[in-house]
C-alpha cells in the first residue's frame, strides 16, 4: 500500500472523516506530538499522546465528574469488603437507629465504651470471673501432701479447686491439684500480682458446693501468698434451700413430692387425687351408686313414669345398685295421690311396675329409696 507523506496538516472545514485508522504498531511511534493517536497493537486499544505519556481513554484513573453507582458492577461487594476500621474516623455523632451494638470486649482504655456484662458486673462488685474451679474447700486442707477428696470430689491431676479455710490465711486461693498425696500449685491466671482482685469471681462446679460462686472481697497487696484472701459465697443461682421430708425432697437441685398412696398422682400437668378410700374421708368410689354402696348410705331415685299398658310390666331404671330397696312409691302427679302398683325388682338397677289399666306417660311420678 503506498504512503502519502504530509508536511503540511489538512483542512477539512468540518467535514467528517470516515474509515480513519491511526496507525497500528506493537511498539508506540518515536517523538510522537500531543495528541496523536496510535493503535496498541499488542492489547488492542487506541492510545493518545498527552505530552508526557500514551494513555487509554478508558482508563477509570484519568476520568472525571460523576459516575453513578448502578454502572460500578463490583461496587457494592467492593465497600461491604472493607471493615469499619479502614474506615476514616467519624467527626460528629454516630447514630445506631435504635439497634444494638453486639459482641463488644470489656474496656480497657478511659474513653472506651462498656458492655452490658461490664457494667452489670460493676453493679455487682465484680471485678473479673475465673474459670470454674471443680470444688471448693471450706476447711483447712494440707497443700503440700494433698488428700484425695477435696470439697466431696475425687479430684485428677489438673483438676483445680478454691481453698477458702486455711489455718494460714496467705494460703488462702485458687490452686491446681496434683495426685492424692502431692503438693498443690496455685493455677497458673491465679499466682501473679494483679490477677486476684477485690472483686474477682469464681464459680464451684462440683462436690457439696456445686453451682455456688464465690468473691474475693479483700484488697490485695502483692502476688497470691503474700496477702490473706478472703473468699466468701456470693450466689449459688439463687438460694440454699432444705426441703422438710414431710412430703417434700429435694435431690441435688431438683425437688419432688412423695406421693403417700396410690390415691395421689403427679405428671407434667400437676398433682391429681384420684379415689380416696374411706379410711381417709373418701368413698374410695368414681359412681354415686359406689360411693353410697361404699358409704353405707342409701340412695333416690325420682322420676316421671312413662306410658304404661295396661297389665304390661314398666321397666323402671334407678341405677342405685342394690337389691336391697324400700318399696317404691308411685304419685298422680296431677292430684299428689298416692296409689298402689305392683313392682318387682329386676335387678340391682331396675324394678318392673304393673298397673291394671293403660296410662299416658307422666300421669305418675316414681320414688325409689335403696
Amino acid at each position: 500500500m503506498a504512503v502519502t507523506d504530509f508536511r503540511e496538516s489538512l483542512k477539512l472545514n468540518k467535514l467528517p472523516v470516515r474509515g480513519l485508522v491511526p496507525e497500528t504498531s506493537s511498539s508506540a511511534p518515536a517523538t510522537p506530538v500531543e495528541g496523536q493517536l496510535w493503535t496498541d497493537s499488542v492489547n488492542h486499544v487506541v492510545r493518545f499522546w498527552n505530552l508526557t505519556a500514551w494513555k487509554n481513554p478508558l482508563d477509570r484513573a484519568d476520568h472525571t465528574g460523576t459516575q453513578t453507582a448502578s454502572t460500578i458492577s463490583d461496587l457494592a461487594a467492593t465497600v461491604k469488603g472493607y471493615r469499619l476500621d479502614e474506615f476514616a474516623a467519624p467527626n460528629t455523632a454516630v447514630s445506631l437507629n435504635g439497634q444494638r451494638a453486639t459482641n463488644g470486649a470489656d474496656p480497657t482504655a478511659p474513653t472506651d465504651l462498656v458492655t452490658k456484662q461490664y457494667a452489670d458486673n460493676l453493679r455487682a462488685g465484680i471485678a473479673g470471673v475465673k474459670d470454674p474451679v471443680r470444688a471448693v474447700a471450706t476447711a483447712n486442707v494440707d497443700l503440700s501432701s494433698l488428700p484425695a477428696s477435696v470439697g466431696g470430689v475425687t479430684l485428677g491431676s489438673g483438676d483445680s479447686f478454691l481453698a477458702t479455710a486455711q489455718t494460714t490465711g496467705t494460703q488462702n486461693g485458687i490452686y491446681t491439684y496434683s495426685t492424692s498425696g502431692g503438693a498443690a500449685t496455685r493455677r497458673s491466671d491465679a499466682d501473679a500480682a494483679g490477677e486476684i482482685l477485690d472483686g474477682t469471681m469464681v464459680a464451684v462446679a462440683e462436690g457439696t458446693d456445686a453451682g455456688a460462686q464465690y468473691i474475693q472481697t479483700a484488697s490485695p497487696s502483692g502476688a497470691p501468698g503474700s496477702w490473706t484472701q478472703t473468699w466468701t459465697k456470693f450466689s449459688t443461682g439463687g438460694q440454699t434451700y432444705t426441703a422438710d421430708g414431710q412430703g417434700l425432697e429435694l435431690s441435688s437441685t431438683t425437688f419432688s413430692l412423695e406421693l403417700a398412696d396410690a390415691s395421689l398422682s403427679k405428671s407434667a400437668s400437676g398433682l391429681t387425687v384420684g379415689l380416696v378410700p374411706v379410711t381417709k374421708g373418701g368413698t374410695g368410689a368414681t359412681t354415686a351408686a359406689g360411693a353410697r354402696t361404699a358409704l353405707g348410705a342409701t340412695g333416690k331415685f325420682a322420676a316421671n313414669v312413662g306410658a304404661v299398658t295396661g297389665g304390661t310390666p314398666l321397666n323402671i331404671t334407678h341405677n342405685l345398685n342394690t337389691l336391697d330397696i324400700l318399696e317404691p312409691s308411685l304419685r298422680e302427679v296431677s292430684t299428689g295421690e298416692l296409689v298402689g302398683g305392683k313392682f318387682i325388682v329386676v335387678d340391682a338397677n331396675t324394678v318392673s311396675l304393673t298397673l291394671a289399666a293403660s296410662y299416658a306417660a307422666n300421669t305418675f311420678s316414681v320414688t325409689v329409696v335403696g
